[in-house]
């Protein structure tokens, strides 16, 4: 008789935490096989897409992101950089299961930062570094760092919670006032 509102049932949230990982693991295998593909291929190695703006051109990444720390010699910098994946991954888990469904957006957000987080992480745990090979630039003038499809997932992941964060409405009523029972009290 009485239909429940979209992704507002137990079986919404399931299935919107059944996007999230299935997501990421889509972006986990494309990120793999990507790199595979580059690292395998000899002739993709330095490989010229659109003249003046994109190509592929493989790189050694032993930092993180946009190359920082990379020239930093240490032993615990693998064991550092390990933890600090395994702490996000665990971080994003949590927010799967405790964001409301009807979050849509945040949930294939979520979907993008574990898929590239974990990328990254079997990447630099299988071989020590992690394969960057997409560089965008604009002629001899402007070249962004050269990244991956994990690095794209991160960056897209974390410009749409930004993007939810600042353009989310609050309701300002409940925002101003705590929440009271029939006899008024908190």
């Amino acid at each position: 008789m009485f239909k429940e509102a979209p992704f507002s049932s137990v079986n919404g949230l399931i299935k919107m935490r059944v996007v999230a990982i299935v997501l990421g693991l889509v972006i986990l295998a494309s990120d793999l096989a990507t790199k595979w593909c580059v690292v395998q291929t000899p002739w993709l190695r330095h490989y010229v897409v659109i003249d003046g703006f994109f190509k592929i051109h493989y790189v050694r990444n032993e930092g993180i992101a946009f190359g920082f720390f990379h020239s930093l010699q240490s032993q615990w910098k693998p064991v550092i950089l390990s933890a600090l994946a395994i702490l996000a991954v665990i971080i994003v888990l949590y927010y799967i299961w405790h964001t409301p469904p009807q979050q849509r957006l945040l949930f294939l957000s979520l979907g993008m930062l574990l898929g590239g987080i974990l990328g990254n992480f079997v990447d630099r745990l299988v071989n020590r570094h992690v394969t960057d090979f997409i560089e965008v630039h604009w002629k001899n003038q402007f070249s962004w760092p050269t990244f991956n499809v994990a690095d794209a997932a991160i960056t897209c992941g974390v410009l749409i919670v930004l993007y939810q964060t600042f353009t989310e409405k609050v309701d300002e009523t409940s925002a101003a006032y705590p929440s009271t029972t029939e006899n008024g009290k908190s």
